[in-house]
């Protein structure tokens, strides 16, 4: 039969087999360029979170870097370095004096189970300061008698010659002694520093976040955090 004016031509079966694979083509390659990207995307995704997790456990419980806030440590630190603080050797053993720490802010409460770990993330991610922890050095460890009389601190009865601070005392504190389980904590820049003779006061080894010792900003002054040798 010719075609007349107005009716539609078939089509040969083979070129609409054709059509439709092509179609069928094209759509199981956007499928697959959709699932590519998808893969693609949540690899991304799991690579931040596992470094998160990893940058968490390390700054946790291995080390970390911290900035130094105020003068209260200086001659030997100053407002703005950068040290890094580890935070296994006190897993093993107890802090020993003339070591520099980091304690928790003094006006933080203590947490336990899902709050500390909380807290902890809240602590990593602090923009405010709010919880700005304190670096001092550790004088007394447990069972220590501290005194400080004369402009001179005064260590198990016996004065400490102390080449390290940027001044001395210049108010007297009477005899204490350190109770287990806690340190006694002073401030280089003692005229200047809130420790154990204040806010701080014997401070729990538990609130200490890690021991400082290294340096690296600034580049001149870069360096290990020794312990004086009147502690040696």
């Amino acid at each position: 039969m010719e075609p007349t004016e107005g009716m539609p031509l078939e089509q040969d079966p083979a070129e609409q087999d054709g059509a439709e694979r092509e179609e069928a083509e094209r759509l199981e390659a956007a499928r697959r360029r959709r699932k590519a990207v998808w893969r693609e995307a949540m690899e991304y995704v799991q690579s931040i979170a596992l470094a998160m997790v990893l940058a968490f456990v390390i700054m946790t419980f291995i080390g970390r870097s911290f900035v130094v806030e105020g003068a209260s440590m200086e001659p030997t630190l100053h407002n703005r370095e950068r040290i890094i603080v580890e935070k296994v050797s006190y897993r093993f053993r107890e802090p020993r004096r003339g070591e520099i720490v980091v304690l928790k802010n003094p006006w933080r409460p203590d947490y336990t189970g899902w709050q500390a770990a909380a807290e902890a993330v809240r602590e990593i991610v602090d923009l405010s300061g709010s919880m700005r922890p304190y670096i001092k050095r550790v004088i007394g460890v447990p069972g220590d008698t501290i005194q400080i009389r004369g402009g001179t601190v005064y260590l198990n009865g016996e004065p400490l010659k102390e080449d390290y601070i940027l001044e001395r005392p210049r108010f007297d504190f009477p005899p204490v002694t350190v109770p287990e389980g806690h340190v006694f904590v002073l401030g280089d820049n003692r005229n200047n520093s809130d420790d154990s003779r204040g806010n701080v006061g014997f401070l729990k080894i538990s609130r200490i976040m890690g021991r400082a010792v290294f340096r690296y900003y600034p580049f001149n002054r870069m360096g290990v955090l020794p312990r004086p040798d009147v502690f040696k």
